[in-house]
């Protein structure tokens, strides 16, 4: 099975009017472990910054309604970090800071290059920072941020899924060579890379989905990967629900984010954990979510399986 595609034009036809946003706030600032297989913990700080929307429009993307619709403007992206580090937790310092925009972070309309510089001043005492990125837009503005930073610079990638003709066909424009070719560039540049899998690819027939989850964990590893997150597909954009009227996207439940990250952790090998982000929207049991919860959790932190979650209520048992 292979996705029919949409045109960018069919995708942002089907959206929802996008809501107001405002640029000189952030739009959230969590304070979390991560955990490593190698029993490391790594306190981080995760700033969800709002600007303009990402020009690449995949046929899953759920992050559009928390951007802006216009450039960012300049001058507004520091602001939000000052905001941001006040409003943390604890404040600083972390081990490490990872700078979310729902885009990329070089692309020049998302974030100016004039902040870069501002940026890389308010981050001068953390260890390690990550940015997220599209592949085709690394380059000399990626490693001059590396150099304005005392830490080590990480980049996020979305991969998605290392099936060639799936990929293809979400509109992301690009192919399982471009995510190597950016991969191996930034380990020839001593950058390092983040990487975030789908579970339930469009396009994708159910009963191969947890093969190529499993296999797409095991592919960014392989590249050099330090971690891979799991992120289930969130539906809602409109052209999901036109898939999955076609019979071309179904959407994951909790059981299959379960599924998918103990079998990505069985084969993939090194550190792959599950995005817990509105984890009740996948469930079917309020009864049983806080147990299965924890036990995500617990796979997240341990990168092995405290055991199956039974429900006297739905009748379930996570696998």
């Amino acid at each position: 099975m292979s996705t029919a595609v949409l045109s960018p034009r069919r995708v942002r036809e089907l959206r929802r009017p996008r809501p107001a946003i405002d640029p000189w706030r952030p739009l959230d600032v969590v304070r979390e472990a991560e955990h490593g297989r190698e029993g490391l913990r790594e306190e981080t700080l995760t700033v969800f910054l709002a600007g303009m929307e990402c020009p690449f429009t995949c046929v899953f993307c759920d992050l559009w309604r928390h951007t802006l619709g216009t450039p960012t403007p300049a001058g507004a992206l520091p602001r939000q970090l000052d905001l941001a580090l006040a409003r943390a937790a604890g404040g600083l310092p972390v081990d490490r800071v990872k700078l979310y925009n729902a885009s990329n972070f070089f692309h020049p309309g998302a974030v100016p290059p004039a902040d870069d510089e501002e940026l890389a001043r308010r981050l001068a005492a953390v260890p390690a920072v990550t940015v997220e990125s599209h592949p085709r837009l690394l380059g000399d503005r990626c490693l001059r941020f590396a150099g304005l930073l005392d830490g080590r610079l990480e980049v996020a990638i979305g991969l998605e899924t290392a099936h060639r003709e799936t990929l293809a066909g979400l509109g992301k424009q690009m192919t399982l060579d471009d995510f190597d070719r950016a991969a191996d560039w930034l380990a020839d540049h001593d950058l390092g890379l983040r990487v975030f899998v789908l579970v339930g690819v469009p396009g994708l027939a159910p009963e191969e989905q947890l093969e190529w989850v499993a296999r797409s964990a095991a592919h960014a590893l392989s590249r050099g990967a330090r971690r891979v997150a799991l992120i289930p597909v969130r539906g809602g954009n409109g052209a999901l629900e036109e898939l999955a009227a076609r019979g071309l996207f179904h959407p994951p439940t909790l059981d299959d984010l379960e599924a998918a990250l103990g079998r990505a952790l069985a084969e993939a090998g090194g550190t792959v954990t599950a995005d817990l982000w509105d984890l009740e929207r996948f469930s079917r049991c309020a009864q049983c979510l806080p147990a299965r919860r924890d036990r995500l959790e617990a796979m997240n932190r341990t990168g092995s399986d405290p055991g199956a979650v039974a429900c006297a209520r739905c009748g379930g048992s996570a696998r």
